[in-house]
């Protein structure tokens, strides 16, 4: 349940890059060359570099070329919704604080996203999934930052103190892509902002 979204964001350009990489189909040589020696991703250090490609990689692998495409391909709005999807089909415990919480805060038409809104949400999780009541304040602090963060990229919340919520609409290429590929769990969480 607990996917790893403590490292990173949604690193858009990064994970753009990264798709058009694997589309490719590049082999061992040629991913670190571009990786590590292009510096494809544009990064300060080659630990950088090969964190992030490793997560972007790893969240674009849930899904398949023809979403990689729009990650690559698509402008920017519609390239953004695609890597959500990738980061929630990585990380089921986002998705399902998307399709629960974050749905929930917004049929009660909440002025915006409190904290407070996590912790009961992990909390809750942690009820059922045992393996999160062992995750420690400092990662699920950092958790839930990354999360936020990720629901401003994605367009979800205001980039405001108040993290005021925002309406969303899946843009067709997205939608279509989840509904064709049998994906309806992550658009129900991405159609939370009605």
């Amino acid at each position: 349940m607990l996917a790893n979204f403590t490292k990173a964001s949604l690193i858009v350009p990064e994970t753009q890059s990264v798709a058009r990489l694997l589309l490719e189909r590049p082999d061992a040589k040629r991913w670190r060359q571009a990786v590590e020696a292009e510096n494809i991703l544009q990064a300060k250090t080659v630990n950088t570099a090969k964190s992030y490609a490793d997560i972007a990689r790893m969240r674009l692998e849930t899904m398949d070329e023809d979403l990689w495409e729009i990650v690559a391909n698509a402008e920017r709005p519609a390239a953004t919704q695609a890597v959500l999807a990738c980061a929630l089909k990585f990380s089921p415990l986002l998705a399902e604080f998307m399709r629960t919480a974050l749905s929930d805060e917004y049929r009660r038409m909440s002025s915006g996203l409190e904290d407070r809104i996590w912790r009961s949400f992990f909390a809750d999780m942690s009820l059922i999934h045992a393996n999160l009541a062992e995750v420690s304040e400092g990662t699920q602090t950092k958790l839930r930052q990354n999360a936020y963060r990720m629901l401003t990229e994605a367009g979800y919340l205001a980039k405001n103190k108040a993290k005021s919520l925002q309406h969303v609409r899946v843009l067709p290429e997205v939608r279509n892509y989840l509904a064709a590929h049998g994906h309806n769990d992550i658009l129900s969480a991405m159609d939370c902002a009605h």
